[in-house]
């Protein structure tokens, strides 16, 4: 069971890099399907501020490239870098959180909190480059 007084709160996420380029034409309409890929890590470490207080880290990075190729059109590709930083309690020592954060159910409970917020990001910046991405998943 988890103390709570141990618990990390999320306390920034941030955009690090997102790039796209879609040459399809706007008009006519070019259908286009794009396959998501994900890849999520997630680190622990320490502020280096003086409250040395531990951190947890959760970048994900999405690439979304056209499937099948569009003839004619240069491969639509797109690409998100994102990274959720919580923070423990001060007093929180590495010792008190290695065990229970090398397991699987504690780390997807900072990446629940960090996927979705990323997504909507993403699906955003992709409407905004005249894409379509309203049915891509929010979870994980």
């Amino acid at each position: 069971m988890e103390v709570r007084a141990q618990r990390p709160r999320l306390v920034s996420m941030r955009v690090v890099q997102f790039h796209g380029e879609s040459t399809a034409l706007a008009n006519p309409l070019q259908p286009m399907q794009l396959a998501l890929s994900q890849d999520i890590q997630v680190g622990l470490g320490m502020s280096t501020d003086a409250s040395q207080r531990m951190l947890a880290m959760v970048n994900v990075r999405f690439t979304a490239k056209a499937v099948p190729e569009l003839e004619g059109v240069a491969k639509p590709e797109f690409s998100g870098l994102y990274e959720g930083k919580f923070e423990y309690p001060v007093g929180v020592q590495e010792s008190d959180i290695v065990a229970r954060f090398d397991t699987e159910p504690y780390q997807y409970v900072l990446v629940a909190q960090v996927v979705p917020l990323a997504m909507t990001h993403f699906s955003r910046e992709l409407q905004a480059m005249g894409v379509d991405a309203r049915e891509f998943p929010l979870g994980i």
